[in-house]
């Protein structure tokens, strides 16, 4: 009877030390990303231009989501880009697909450019906060041609003032990220 419950007590514990070690183990097994990772997110992105509904829910897209966060050697966060379109700019699944789309861009600038954590240096990270806008904008105009009911006067005034030179000026203007 004792045995029995000693026995319980140390599966128990041992299932759990498991459940919890297992996710830390994986994430150490993997490693750096790849040349062919980062030509596949590349290639991603350059779809989700197009049409970033469908690569969002693609495989390559539900692939992407979790490579973007097991991957240990990039960093792929927020920035004050995200959150001046999730400031009441966008809402429901228009700002899901865009959140997707940035996050894709994103990591597509920072693999190309080889920025594995663009909030080491703040001109990257503005370079990054740039690159995902614009990424944005692109899905943004791909969304409209589909469907114009997606439209926003927020980001058709961001149009504007990209196609007028002056996208740089904004995104160093928005309001930083709120601290965590």
């Amino acid at each position: 009877m004792i045995m029995s419950n000693l026995l319980k007590r140390f599966c128990v514990f041992a299932l759990l030390s498991f459940t919890f070690a297992n996710p830390v183990f994986a994430q150490a097994q993997r490693g750096p990303a790849t040349e062919e990772e980062s030509e596949r997110i590349v290639k991603l992105a350059a779809v989700a231009d197009k049409d970033p509904l469908a690569a969002m829910s693609s495989v390559e897209g539900r692939w992407f989501q979790k490579w973007a966060d097991d991957v240990p050697d990039y960093m792929f966060g927020p920035d004050k880009g995200v959150f001046w379109f999730h400031n009441g700019v966008a809402k429901g699944d228009l700002m899901r697909v865009l959140r997707f789309h940035h996050t894709v861009s994103t990591a597509a600038f920072q693999l190309q450019k080889k920025i594995k954590d663009p909030m080491r240096n703040e001109a990257d990270d503005e370079l990054k906060t740039l690159a995902g806008v614009e990424g944005v904008l692109r899905a943004y105009e791909s969304l409209v041609a589909k469907n114009p009911d997606n439209r926003v006067s927020a980001i058709d005034d961001l149009i504007v003032v990209r196609n007028k030179g002056g996208l740089a000026e904004f995104v160093k203007k928005m309001p930083p990220m709120p601290r965590r």
